[in-house]
């Protein structure tokens, strides 16, 4: 795998979380929780379009950028993550993503990717990855244990979780996923965690941050009782004239996302805002 692959061989751990993520944030209707004020969203030109889907990369070394090479030899200690005889370095700004980052790859002797991490604009960790394999033991550490390991790797990489974390068995049957959903101001984010998968001898694999941007909350929140009576009034509105049986059961307060893909495109990468939801049935 060369250098210029290794963006990408990145990129392909993370989407799978980003993906799930917004097929679950924008799987049904919302009811925006407050208003910040009306407004109209300007269209996007056909070169705005072009922008936002360019990708552009840029050599970083560490004599030109040592507080970036510096992070990523910290985070690589940090969690256990092998070093290679050499580094290189790269900073991606993504338009299709919204985002840049600054990428540190460990490479062997051949030039080979064993090892990689990602920072975004503030600095902070958003993913890590190392390409070896995990040892071949029969050794198969518990749940409790991979979270306690996960939960000591992100302390000494200075990544921040809070609230209970939750441990699935891994997929591969190689280990366990340790997971913590976002909050902000006590309310969950929807789709956005920070996962780390810690295989069986108990060693941390891989790290991935799913944050969405967030706009301001709104300066009135309306109370659950307020958003069902919402729901009906329109119920009853749409169903003049003809029998309705819609009934609404427990909602939840949420971030999320435009529920629309075509508000989706047209905004690049929109804001998530407080709504109430559906409860999953």
């Amino acid at each position: 795998m060369s250098a210029s692959i290794s963006t990408w061989a990145i990129k392909s751990f993370v989407a799978p979380v980003a993906v799930v993520s917004c097929l679950a944030a924008f799987a049904g209707q919302s009811i925006e929780a407050g208003s910040t004020g009306a407004g109209s969203t300007p269209a996007v030109s056909e070169a705005a379009r072009s922008a936002q889907a360019l990708v552009t990369e840029t050599v970083l070394n560490a004599d030109a950028s040592p507080e970036v090479f510096a992070r990523a030899g910290t985070a690589r200690d940090a969690l256990g993550f092998p070093a290679g005889p050499a580094r290189t370095g790269r900073h991606v700004q993504d338009g299709l993503q919204g985002s840049d980052y600054d990428q540190v790859a460990e490479v062997d002797a051949a030039g080979q990717p064993i090892a990689m991490t990602q920072f975004d604009a503030a600095g902070r960790l958003v993913a890590a990855l190392r390409f070896d394999s995990p040892a071949g033991s029969s050794r198969k550490i518990s749940a409790n244990a991979a979270s306690n390991a996960a939960n000591l790797g992100l302390t000494a990489a200075g990544v921040t979780v809070s609230g209970q974390a939750r441990v699935d068995a891994s997929s591969t049957g190689e280990g366990w996923d340790v997971h913590w959903d976002r909050m902000q101001d006590d309310v969950p984010v929807r789709g956005d965690e920070t996962r780390v998968h810690v295989w069986q001898d108990g060693r941390i694999q891989s790290l991935a941050r799913v944050e969405h941007p967030l706009a301001p909350a709104p300066m009135r929140r309306l109370g659950e009782a307020e958003a069902q009576q919402v729901v009906f009034r329109q119920v009853a509105k749409w169903s003049v004239g003809r029998d309705s049986s819609y009934a609404v059961g427990g909602i939840d307060l949420e971030w999320v996302g435009p529920t629309r893909p075509s508000t989706r495109a047209r905004l690049g990468r929109p804001l998530s805002r407080t709504a109430w939801r559906e409860s999953p049935t």
